[in-house]
């Protein structure tokens, strides 16, 4: 059904197009009735005025200067194709035919570059930036247990402060306000548990090579060797000796704070996803934060740019809150998000050129969380932090539907 209305389509735009190089060729032939010649001319002139006009937004200059070159030179083909159909002699048979095609082709180049940035300049401009969280179908965790890892020797001090701090989280969480304000936000969230919390002080097998990913490579393998029992653990100072569980429960969400050998390349200041677990059909939910927070709040901190860079407002259960919450509502996709508002799809292809209209979809952060981050759409002009409870670990901001951000 789908080829046969391309095909439809496809057979319509061409006999259009064949229709429009015979009335060209028609008028210059019988020289009159020009309204084809120079609506063409019109409406060539006007595209290219708006492809060169809309380099005022901020993209890539060589892009401004490819997208302009080749408006200019399809108008200069537009004038140039007329200008031999209509010139002494005039031309006939085969050679008319060609130059009527080719003001029509060049014609049909810039309107569709003047049409596609016209679109995309109002949209920019006009379109709300507003984005709308909304549930789109997918699984939710109703009573997410969470579990903790912390993995290097640098993790397995007598006190890190990063540790500490994540632990009182973890121990907090249940009874505390946050759990309660998420569980009324109308998620479907109905809970938090605490699980076990261990260190892993082994160094990385493979120190230096980057964790890309929650699936596979370095954060699937601790994880799976935590958990199965193959690597010896200790309970995370001042957590209950919690022994590793036999069986990973279903909404279970593991927190693994990397070694920080193991380069953090997931994204962001953390990032949740999933890994393969055997009875588990969509994965076992997961964060990973950067190692780098094992120097947090020390003096060893400003001798190492991965915990120097963290953001200062970034304290350890802030980015921990941010992923925990996001993996909960939207652990394995269609979840709870909001799209890509028009005007910041728009504004994204402005940004980075023609190529961005036929690649992947731009990533959009629009999750319960990222929605209340600095620079995010629907963010303020300052950071929401919140707390776990009054006085307690810091929390992320996360958005309510229908109430925006709240802490």
């Amino acid at each position: 059904m789908t080829g046969a209305l391309w095909g439809a389509v496809g057979a319509v735009v061409a006999l259009g197009a064949l229709g429009n190089v015979w009335l060209l060729r028609q008028e210059a032939l019988q020289r009159r009735r020009r309204v084809n010649t120079v609506a063409l001319v019109a409406l060539s002139v006007g595209s290219a005025v708006i492809v060169v006009a809309s380099s005022v937004y901020a993209r890539p200059w060589w892009w401004d200067v490819v997208t302009a070159a080749v408006a200019i030179a399809s108008l200069g083909g537009v004038g140039g194709c007329l200008r031999a159909l209509w010139g002494t002699p005039r031309p006939r048979g085969w050679r008319s035919g060609l130059l009527a095609a080719g003001a029509l082709g060049f014609g049909a180049l810039l309107m569709a570059m003047g049409a596609t940035l016209a679109v995309l300049d109002g949209a920019a401009i006009a379109a709300s930036g507003q984005p709308r969280l909304g549930w789109h179908g997918g699984a939710v965790l109703e009573h997410p247990v969470l579990y903790q890892i912390f993995w290097g020797p640098q993790w397995a001090g007598p006190s890190v402060p990063a540790r500490d701090v994540a632990v009182a989280f973890q121990r907090q969480l249940p009874t505390s306000r946050w759990a309660a304000a998420v569980a009324r936000s109308g998620f479907g969230v109905e809970s938090f548990a605490a699980g076990g919390c261990w260190v892993d002080p082994a160094p990385p097998p493979h120190p230096g090579v980057p964790a890309t990913g929650t699936a596979s490579g370095p954060f699937a393998d601790e994880v799976r060797a935590v958990l199965s029992g193959t690597r010896p653990v200790a309970p995370c100072p001042g957590a209950p000796a919690t022994s590793l569980p036999a069986a990973v429960p279903a909404e279970a969400v593991v927190a693994l704070w990397l070694s920080p050998d193991v380069p953090y390349a997931l994204g962001g200041l953390a990032a949740h996803g999933a890994l393969p677990w055997p009875g588990l059909p969509h994965g076992l939910a997961a964060t990973g934060l950067p190692g780098a927070y094992a120097w947090w709040h020390t003096p060893a901190c400003r001798l190492h740019p991965a915990c120097d860079a963290l953001p200062p407002l970034a304290a350890p259960t802030y980015a921990l809150s941010h992923e925990l919450l996001e993996t909960a509502t939207n652990p394995f996709g269609h979840g709870w998000y909001a799209n890509a508002p028009l005007q910041w799809t728009a504004r994204y292809a402005l940004r980075h050129g023609p190529p961005s209209l036929f690649g992947p979809a731009p990533v959009y952060l629009g999750e319960v969380a990222d929605l209340c981050e600095p620079g995010a759409p629907a963010a303020g002009d300052r950071v929401l932090v919140g707390r776990l409870d009054p006085g307690g670990p810091p929390t992320a901001a996360f958005d309510r539907p229908g109430l925006g951000c709240v802490t």
